[in-house]
């Protein structure tokens, strides 16, 4: 029976993937060996891995204080992340993984204080918050234990975080640090922390290591591997010359392995067959490529790693043989996705500087009206001025945001951004007024973000009150944000892009 191929229907792999149940048990596994949820279970110590791993043990082991991960998207870096929590508190370490990246430096001490249970973490004096940890570092210290602090997406991270890492990595006894700080994240982190204003971070470096690519060897093993853990037990094999197709398609990128192993395993579920050759590899990749092309999601997220569109074009013409007119079918589908658009989405998401990705969002909004990715870039910039602390340039951008998509996907999302920006430009009245409005799924999508800033606006209407009740007038901080609720075609939205 042939297998499926780049034909199979969308609707017929969403029924086989709702059939998960039947997928395992008729390979005879315990789970799905190729899921991409950073299972520490299913570690593989390729060369890189292990490296990387044993320099950051090594590291805490002398108490170094600060190291730092890097690794290309796809590498393993949020597996390791989980892997190194799971191992350091299995060894009595506490540990504290922080995965949002877009925290304040406030945040992040409220995030600290949460993770170690310390007591309220809705506090707003930076001293007080820095005075608890300490206190709690020292305790564990005199108990011969320590904290590591585990940052992932760490390339993304705001230059008040970055600061608030560098005091906290200053907390140390006369003899040794009393936290140690791992950061992880993509190949730029280490150029982000050159910039001169974060040189006194850069210097606390003690430890680097990389995650790089697997080789064709390892690809094999990382296979193999994946299954024994789900339970194939010899019961599922993959051809050789399909694992050098695979290798060369997907570069060595394990969440791209995952992605094409996957995809080959359920078709050879849907024709009845254990034994994964060259066809079914072949079609997984093609069928990869072209429906990430068409969904546009190739550039969306590194947590994703899709194929890019150029790498899954190029792929396609070189080695599967088609038709004329679906190379023609495609270009005028790629092209009337606004391919320009697409390709400085794909920058932006790759992007190693704060500075390039807002170059490329700014094109998508200035130059390309009709793309789809547009809407998406305008929540980005906004995202960007925020992080760089330009409340002013946020507000612009969300203006031109609601301006432009008042009916947008991204409703709650957007709630919250025009709510951060309201709370850097120092208009906590009105920012605070927006947070009731969240729908739960929205507000549940954001967690520990969503439930910082609302702590914050609880604080503040308390302290409303309480000025209220005693005759005083407040005379704060307030910006004009009526335009920003306005619909499209109002008079008080701005005409024209930031």
């Amino acid at each position: 029976m042939r297998p499926a191929g780049p034909g199979t229907s969308a609707a017929a792999l969403v029924v086989q993937r709702a059939n998960v149940a039947l997928y395992e048990d008729y390979f005879g596994l315990s789970e799905k060996p190729f899921a991409l949820t950073p299972n520490p279970s299913f570690v593989f110590y390729s060369e890189p891995y292990g490296t990387a791993e044993e320099a950051i043990l090594y590291g805490l082991a002398q108490n170094e204080g600060l190291m730092v991960v890097t690794g290309d998207p796809g590498t393993g870096k949020t597996l390791l992340c989980h892997a190194l929590r799971d191992k350091l508190t299995a060894d009595g370490h506490r540990v504290a993984l922080i995965s949002n990246p877009f925290l304040s430096g406030l945040e992040v001490l409220q995030a600290l204080v949460a993770e170690f249970q310390l007591g309220d973490a809705g506090m707003t004096s930076r001293r007080q918050l820095v005075d608890l940890l300490r206190t709690y570092f020292l305790e564990l210290a005199a108990l011969g234990k320590s904290c590591v602090v585990i940052v992932d997406e760490a390339q993304q991270l705001n230059t008040g975080f970055l600061e608030q890492i560098r005091v906290l990595s200053n907390l140390e006894t006369d003899r040794d640090k009393l936290v140690q700080i791992v950061l992880v994240g993509q190949s730029g982190l280490l150029e982000i922390m050159r910039a001169p204003e974060l040189a006194g971070l850069y210097q606390r470096v003690s430890v680097r290591c990389t995650l790089t690519h697997l080789s064709r060897e390892e690809t094999a093993r990382y296979i193999d591997h994946r299954l024994n853990v789900a339970g194939a037990r010899g019961r599922v094999t993959f051809h050789k010359n399909g694992v050098k197709r695979l290798h060369r398609s997907t570069g060595g990128i394990p969440r791209l392995i995952n992605l094409a192993c996957d995809r080959a395993m359920l078709s050879g579920f849907a024709d009845q067959s254990t034994s994964i050759d060259d066809s079914y590899i072949r079609h997984a990749i093609a069928a990869i490529g072209a429906e990430d092309m068409a969904a546009g999601s190739a550039i969306r997220s590194s947590s994703r790693m899709p194929m890019t569109a150029r790498r899954a074009l190029s792929w396609l013409i070189g080695t599967v043989s088609t038709t004329t007119a679906f190379f023609i079918g495609l270009a005028i589908f790629w092209f009337g996705l606004d391919g320009g658009a697409e390709v400085l989405a794909w920058q932006g998401a790759r992007a190693t500087s704060a500075r390039d990705a807002e170059q490329a969002y700014v094109s998508i909004a200035r130059q390309h009206p009709e793309s789809r990715q547009r809407e998406r870039a305008l929540l980005l910039l906004a995202q960007l001025q925020i992080a760089k602390g330009d409340a002013r340039e946020a507000l612009r951008w969300m203006r031109v945001l609601n301006r432009d998509y008042p009916d947008g996907r991204q409703g709650g999302e957007r709630q919250y951004w025009m709510a951060r920006a309201l709370l850097t430009s120092g208009d906590t009245s009105s920012a605070c007024s927006m947070t009731p409005a969240l729908n739960p799924g929205a507000a549940g999508m954001l967690g520990p973000a969503y439930s910082s800033m609302h702590r914050q606006c609880e604080a503040f209407t308390e302290r409303t009150r309480g000025t209220a009740s005693s005759g005083e007038v407040s005379t704060g901080n307030h910006v004009d944000t009526v335009a920003v609720a306005m619909p499209a075609g109002s008079s008080q939205l701005h005409g024209s892009l930031p």
